[in-house]
């Protein structure tokens, strides 16, 4: 079985810009309204600007992967705003924490947030996502919508417009077939067919039930939608006293 790849991971912001029709891989192009809880994240380490994705869970914190804040020095979110580079409103913070048990090598624990003097919150553009609670259970078959500005194709462009695409969730049983690094605190999700997916730079988003409850956290992947090989997430249900307890939503 094949080892994680991290194909999802957050990607230098100088990547060549997407203006043509594709979309967050067999996704659609949406608006901000349509997800206010988003946010779009430029990470700097070093010289360098990295981009993820983020959801707003409260006035003062967005949840994120780990593996977009190591090496990180300095956040700049967006929010409020359909296009990653204008409009919305701009939060700076060097404010930041990982889970503590997280590994590059596994991407287990692959959770963080991000704390802010204060975001503001319109309840149009900008809205406060619903959390899994601890332990809730997710079925296969169970249609979670990841939203991003993300590559739109493998080793494609990334985009400036926020696009969105609904991928079914698989058992971590079926998912070890192609993982051999799943653990409970990973979800699956993926069209047999491929076609579907998160991909790089979508990193960090959120992938929330028909509800719009988010039960996962773009995290990792071989590829992106390939055949038979699922995207990896994290399971908020799983890590759900850790954000209550360090962040107290």
């Amino acid at each position: 079985m094949s080892a994680a790849v991290d194909v999802e991971a957050s990607i230098p912001i100088n990547a060549t810009k997407g203006s043509d029709d594709h979309f967050i891989v067999g996704g659609q192009n949406v608006t901000i309204q349509e997800f206010p809880y988003q946010a779009y994240l430029l990470l700097k380490r070093g010289r360098q600007f990295f981009q993820c994705g983020g959801s707003i869970i409260s006035t003062r914190y967005i949840l994120t992967a780990a593996h977009c804040l190591t090496g990180t020095t300095k956040v700049i979110a967006r929010v409020g705003s359909t296009d990653s580079d204008i409009g919305g409103t701009q939060y700076t913070s060097r404010d930041f924490k990982s889970h503590p048990r997280y590994r590059r090598a596994t991407f287990d624990y692959d959770i963080g947030y991000i704390r802010f003097e204060a975001i503001l919150i319109d309840g149009v553009n900008t809205a406060i996502v619903t959390l899994a609670e601890n332990g809730a259970p997710i079925r296969s078959g169970t249609i979670l919508t990841v939203s991003g500005w993300g590559a739109t194709e493998e080793d494609g462009s990334v985009s400036e417009n926020l696009m969105a695409v609904q991928v079914p969730v698989v058992s971590n049983a079926r998912c070890r077939q192609s993982y051999n690094t799943i653990t409970p605190r990973m979800i699956c999700a993926g069209e047999p067919e491929g076609g579907r997916d998160s991909c790089g730079g979508d990193s960090g988003g959120p992938a929330v039930t028909n509800e719009r409850v988010q039960f996962g956290i773009v995290s990792n992947g071989i590829g992106c939608a390939r055949p038979g090989i699922p995207g990896v997430y994290t399971n908020v249900a799983s890590l759900r006293d850790w954000i209550r307890r360090n962040t107290g939503v």
